[in-house]
């Protein structure tokens, strides 16, 4: 009997089949224990793994005839803390379970059946439950145990502790250490936190195998302590087991097998293996040998000690799968992200209060919070259903006949909600396009579970499950990612509005009953829904995520949101104009994953195009499945057959030394295979770091266009001096720039009370530079950054490897005292191509652009040439996101 993934349903849901079950309360009872509790393990099992991934339905097969839920009851044994998380439903002869996700507010990140972790209170050895797990796990990483230190089972060690459990232990290391024992002898030695006497069953190695696990967890996790088997439990007789019946050599191999294969999980760097002691002890009945008492005395463990791998369960891969130890207790052990060196971010959903699969989500003070961004993207009025957004729904009902009466029609039994159209809400989830589809709409209304419905052209055999499909990557999304903790289905509607304009909505009879607590009951619970699908659409990983040490998630900001939103089939051709720190590059990235689905694209066939190796190798390790990435060079050397669509990002930096990059792009896109392409320029002219001919367009023919104009990425001091760089730049632009190029549509909105740290010294020496450079970073390391968040620039790529020895030499010759192991491998200097390492980088402002960190030097050891020169500090400037040093040299 197994569980499996039941791919023929008609719930948008993952139904776990669990096979032929017998239920009913006495029906259960009466029933082969072994096989009533093998049954309940696999309805657990399932249970356990629903709660882990989202949520789903588990489906059994009534095998004893006549059952009637109402009559009969379960009868099945549940946890008392999963009850809360299900409903159950006769449906003919299969009985449904109802599981909804796992809610971190019960106190732990997931849901498990047995932790498998056991410890000594006094004289029992238990089991941990969740909480006490995750509770003695963090206290593990906190108080790591020193296994260097005597061992506190030693008697002389105990002589510190309490008077009673020191002489306990002082008997029990003298018990361990004698040679012989007598038949029945009363050991004057009561079990204790430190000993445990177990009885010898009829199958030896059975009882060794089955109690020794527990034994050596609890006591490796505790302080340590002896297990003596054969010793009973409650006289202290000394009974052994019969020589006749125990072979020393094969109870050794087997004892010395079954520690080994402990799991075990390290939070310290020495990874020792399990320390333990093995003695047989004779027992002796009238001068004759009678059998063995098995010793065992366990050290106490530097870290964690399970009896075997923990009772956690999650759907993966399309079947259910238990967590592998390592990735249980990682997951146990997740935790909200440390911001108090990010004091510009707001958490916005945590860990604490979400789903298990869910990720902490970050917000810049500066911008809405989540419930201000849901107010405004999908509002929910008391009197009214509320149709959204405004611009999609009008432009598509103009375009289709017969779609508003449609809708119309379909919304009439609802008095209250919201119907959030989408051009596709497959794109929108990361699915592919699906042909035929005029647009999809999620009703969410009061008193009913979600609808999302799906508009066809025409129907066709593939209309059913393409609707399921979206419906339920939909909920997954709402729960996994949004962490959205309550009730949740999505009901799939497929209507066909065919050319004639006639109107059919296809119900079916494949639409599925959910119980009535999936029904939401009050403008919160919509609210709550509505928040998680703006993480949903709006969130992408985090920029911080390395720098937190945990995946983050950010959202898009409004203007970012309603690039994102563009109808890509109708806007093929767009430049999209951004200042530094707007998050033009995070959008590029972005808009090449919607290319991807709306097009059934592969990476072969779209280009992304920057001018500088390492911003080129960044996309590349971030959507390595997503695009061929290029530079502007390879893009002028070489043939792309097979590219369709192309984004070219920092484009203002362009040359045309190599001939003419957008005529070629253009050309391409234009010609593709497939029809036109996608063709998305993203530039700043602000940020325009050469003197030579971009190759752009005139701004004039550069359209359609957009304007990014939100600043979130620098602190105020450092957004305070851009803005004064920028005034500076506008009254005197390089000369390569055409007229116009530096006037903004919009006026820029710059992130405010965001702490930080500018510096602009000037009239040094190269040597007093690379010293203060030296002084600084040892002063920045030691207060708890690292080398990562560093960034060394020069104004001229020539001088980087004139001076990179020098640098180095100064930053050797004051090593980091505090750091004296790491030293050497935190001062190695890069490239700004290893700008993800842990490694300060030294490179040119030039080869920077693109990239950030949160401390930057900008060191300008020669004369800069006096046009463009505000325009390399804006370069210089917009790198940094908390604390910028500028530092020139004297003439």
């Amino acid at each position: 009997m197994s569980l499996r993934i039941d791919g023929n349903t008609n719930f948008p849901e993952c139904v776990v089949d669990a096979g032929k079950v017998i239920l009913g309360t006495q029906q259960r009872q009466e029933m082969d224990p072994r096989l009533r509790e093998k049954q309940n393990e696999i309805i657990l099992r399932a249970v356990c793994a629903l709660l882990n991934s989202g949520g789903g339905i588990i489906k059994a097969e009534i095998e004893n005839k006549g059952y009637n839920y109402e009559h009969h009851g379960v009868g099945l044994d549940v946890p008392p803390i999963f009850r809360s998380h299900l409903d159950e439903m006769q449906q003919e002869s299969h009985f449904l379970i109802f599981v909804k996700s796992w809610n971190t507010e019960a106190g732990v990140p997931l849901a498990t059946l047995c932790s498998n972790l056991y410890h000594r209170q006094r004289t029992s050895t238990d089991v941990m439950d969740s909480q006490e797990a995750l509770a003695f796990l963090k206290w593990r990483t906190q108080t790591p145990m020193n296994i260097n230190v005597s061992n506190s089972l030693s008697p002389q060690a105990a002589q510190g502790s309490v008077q009673y459990e020191g002489n306990i232990n002082a008997s029990a290391a003298a018990l361990f250490d004698r040679k012989r024992l007598q038949y029945l002898e009363k050991l004057n030695l009561p079990e204790s936190t430190h000993v445990e006497f177990v009885m010898f069953s009829t199958d030896v190695s059975h009882c060794v195998k089955d109690r020794l696990p527990k034994c050596v967890s609890a006591f490796a996790n505790t302080e340590g302590g002896y297990v003596f088997f054969g010793v009973h439990d409650e006289t202290c007789q000394v009974i052994g087991c019969e020589k006749e019946k125990i072979d020393l050599t094969s109870l050794r191999a087997s004892i010395d097998s079954c520690i080994k294969k402990l799991p075990v999980h390290h939070f310290c760097t020495q990874r020792p293996e399990i320390k333990y002691v093995l003695n047989f002890l004779e027992v002796h009945d009238k001068g004759a040998l009678h059998g063995y008492v098995c010793a065992i005395k366990v050290e106490q463990f530097c870290c964690v000690v399970f009896a075997k791998v923990p009772s956690s369960w999650q759907v993966k891969d399309n079947c259910v799968r238990q967590l592998p130890t390592r990735e249980w207790t990682a997951w146990m052990m997740k935790a909200d992200p440390d911001l108090s060196r990010c004091p510009e971010m707001v958490l916005e959903l945590s860990l604490s209060s979400a789903t298990p699969r869910s990720k902490p989500v970050c917000i810049h003070k500066n911008l809405e919070c989540l419930k201000e961004q849901q107010k405004r993207y999908f509002p929910v009025f008391s009197d009214r259903v509320v149709y959204t957004p405004e611009s999609l729904y009008k432009e598509l009902f103009s375009q289709h006949k017969g779609l508003r009466d449609l809708i119309n029609t379909e919304m009439r039994p609802f008095s209250q909600g919201i119907l959030i159209f989408s051009q596709s809400w497959a794109v929108d989830l990361g699915l592919q396009e699906k042909q035929g589809v005029i647009c999809d709409a999620l009703l969410i209304s009061q008193n009913n579970t979600p609808i999302l419905y799906t508009i066809f052209s025409k129907w066709d055999t593939g209309c059913k499950g393409y609707s399921m499909i979206v419906a339920y990557s939909l909920k997954q999304k709402l729960v996994n990612k949004g962490g959205y903790t309550g009730r949740l289905c999505i009901t799939p509607l497929v209507c066909v509005l065919n050319s004639d304009r006639k109107a059919q909505s296809v119900y079916g009879s494949y639409l599925q009953i959910y119980p009535e607590s999936y029904n939401f009951m009050t403008p919160q619970h919509m609210e709550a829904l509505l928040q998680s699908l703006v993480i949903v659409l709006l969130g992408f990983k985090s920029l911080l995520s390395e720098e937190l040490g945990s995946e983050v998630l950010n959202l898009l900001t409004n203007k970012q949101y309603e690039l994102l939103s563009k109808n890509l089939r109708k806007t093929r051709e767009l430049f999209v104009h951004g200042l530094p720190g707007s998050g033009k590059t995070i959008l590029a990235l972005r808009i090449m994953e919607k290319i991807r689905n709306v097009f059934h694209c592969e990476p072969a066939n779209i280009l992304y195009i920057c001018e500088n190796q390492p911003l080129k190798k960044l996309v590349s390790f971030s959507k390595k499945n997503i695009c061929q990435p290029v530079t502007r060079k390879t893009f002028m050397k070489n043939n792309f057959e097979h590219i369709q669509h192309i984004i070219i990002d920092d484009a203002q930096n362009f040359r045309t030394e190599d001939g003419d990059w957008y005529g070629k792009a253009k050309f391409i896109t234009q010609t593709a295979r497939d029809g036109p392409g996608v063709l998305w320029i993203f530039l700043d002219y602000f940020q325009t770091n050469h003197l030579s001919c971009s190759g752009l367009p005139p701004p004039s023919d550069q359209y359609p266009r957009e304007e990014i104009n939100r600043v979130v990425r620098n602190a105020g001091p450092i957004a305070n001096y851009l803005q004064q760089i920028m005034q500076e730049a506008r009254q005197n632009p390089p000369p390569n720039l055409p007229p116009g190029s530096l006037v903004m549509l919009y006026e820029p909105k710059w992130a405010q009370g965001v702490p930080g740290n500018l510096e602009i010294i000037e009239d040094l020496n190269l040597e007093e530079i690379l010293i203060y450079v030296a002084n600084k970073c040892r002063f920045l390391l030691r207060n708890g950054y690292s080398p990562k968040d560093i960034a060394v620039l020069f104004t001229k790529a020539s001088e980087v490897e004139k001076y990179k020895d020098r640098l180095l030499t100064a930053m050797k010759k004051r090593k980091m005292s505090q750091l004296d192991e790491e030293s050497d491998l935190l001062l190695q200097i890069v490239d700004a191509s290893d700008v993800l390492t842990n490694h300060i980088v030294l490179d040119s402002v030039c080869r920077f652009s693109g990239l950030e960190r949160n401390i930057v030097f900008g060191i300008n050891p020669g004369v800069a040439p006096p046009a463009g020169v505000y325009n390399l500090l804006l370069c210089l400037a917009s790198r940094a996101k908390r604390h910028l040093y500028i530092l020139k040299a004297s003439v």
